[in-house]
Parts: structure tokens; sequence; C-alpha cells
């Protein structure tokens, strides 16, 4: 019994540590790949089974998972039937299918769309990104790929050129625009972060700057450049794990943090 229960779990993919705090409070707060104990932990509304992840509603029946429902009491869910009224998942216009099951977050701008739901305007996704052609959640960095034109369906112009030519870039903090290739290693930074960096608030999403771990939704500023990353993935793509903390911020801090001045 031992046995077969580890294969199970090894079936399925790892929980990512960074979500413990959000196991089993049902505040929706739980990013895919973080342990649940109902589908009300997580974000995406789907617990998958049989250990309890966090999955997309479009992928919860891959690598090993037994579809969403986890903690309700029943066995593994058949793959969901077709609504009775199926929203669009091929859209005329273009560019990648939604996943219907975010039907109930199009036009309501609370930014409670996931990635790959239809959106009306940026307001509605909680990347912050509703991209042209037919109007789909994506994240800013990957706006141009698989037929999409980028950021801003909805809001009544034309969508935005293809990234050519650098152009002038919102500055960080202190007036110094973001880089997007940093000197010291590591993947590029997304500059649509720009605004989260360096506020400690937590809000700054994976691939954008950071001047220390406070700065980042997943607790994790990763070496050698100060770049959110997953904790699982800290050593990844060249960073060298969490644990980043800008020379500047510590001079700015140096009066509170003085354990951290080398």
């Amino acid at each position: 019994m031992s046995f077969a229960l580890a294969t199970l779990v090894a079936a399925v993919p790892p929980f990512d540590p960074a979500g413990a705090k959000n196991v089993g409070n049902g505040q929706g707060g739980q990013f895919i790949t973080g342990q649940c104990l109902s589908d009300a932990d997580c974000g995406s509304g789907c617990c998958a089974k049989p250990t309890g992840i966090c999955s997309g509603p479009g992928a919860s029946f891959q690598n090993g998972k037994e579809g969403c429902g986890f903690g309700g009491g029943g066995g593994a869910p058949a793959p969901p039937p077709a609504p009775e009224t199926p929203p669009a998942t091929t859209p005329a216009n273009g560019g990648p299918p939604f996943d219907p099951a975010g039907g109930k977050n199009v036009g309501n701008g609370k930014g409670g769309q996931f990635i790959t739901g239809q959106c009306l305007s940026n307001a509605d996704c909680g990347s912050g990104c509703c991209a042209f052609p037919s109007g789909i959640c994506s994240g800013p960095g990957a706006a141009f790929q698989n037929g999409k034109q980028g950021c801003g369906f909805g809001g009544g112009g034309a969508p935005p050129a293809a990234p050519g030519a650098p152009q002038a870039e919102t500055p960080a903090p202190g007036g110094t625009p973001p880089s997007t290739t940093p000197s010291n290693g590591g993947p590029a930074f997304d500059p649509a972060g720009a605004k989260n960096v360096g506020n400690g608030q937590g809000q700054q999403f994976i691939g954008g700057q950071c001047l220390s771990s406070a700065d980042c939704a997943s607790g994790c500023c990763a070496g050698p450049s100060g770049i959110c990353s997953g904790v699982g993935a800290q050593t990844q793509n060249g960073k060298t794990g969490c644990g980043f903390l800008a020379k500047r911020f510590v001079r700015r801090s140096a009066g509170v943090l003085p354990a951290l001045v080398s």
C-alpha cells in the first residue's frame, strides 16, 4: 500500500512550498502548483485530485492530475461536460482560444480573470493585460506570442506595434529606468513590473525586478540581479537563489537593518 501511495504522489506535480500560507483558509489566494484542501483555496477555483494541488481548470487532467474537486469527499470527477451554452473557445478574430472556465470573470472589471480567460478590458485580468486581437488575458511578457498583438484590448485604440526598437521606459523608483537585461546576469526583467519595485508591498509578479524579497508576491527575490522568482525555480536560468537585497536598499534602510550591511 505504501509503495502504491508513493507512486501515486510521484505521478503528479510537486507542491510549491511558497504557497504554504494559503493552504486551507478558503480565501482563494493559493496560486497554481500550491497545495490546497478544497477548490475554495485556489485562485483558479480548482483543487485537483489526487493530492490537492491548485490547477488551471483546463489542465486539471494533465501530469497525473484527476480533475478538480479535491476535498469534496467524492471520487475523481469525470471530465467536465460541455455547458448548455458553451462560451467561445476559438475566437473568430484570431489569437489563442479562450479557457471556458473563465466565463464568470468576463467584463466585471474586478481583476479576477486568469491568463487564457476571455476579457473585455485590462481591468478584467489579474495580470492587467487584455490582449488583442480577440480579448484574452495574457502575461505582459507574452502579449505578442501565439498570435496575440499586445495588451490594451477594449481600450478603444488600435493594437500596439510589436516590440522593436527600444522605447522610453517607465522610470523605476528614484528616477532610474528599469533594466530589461540585467548586467549581473540572470533572466531579463519584465518592464511591466516597474511600479512594484522597492515598495515592499509584496505585489511584484514573477519576472519583475525587486530590491528585496518583501517586494515579491512569491516571497523570493533571486540573485544575482534581483528578480522575483518562484521558490521552486530560484536557481534556474542563471538565478542564484532567493535572498537578493539591493545595495541601495540596504543603504536606505541602514538605520533599520544594520545587521544586513556588510
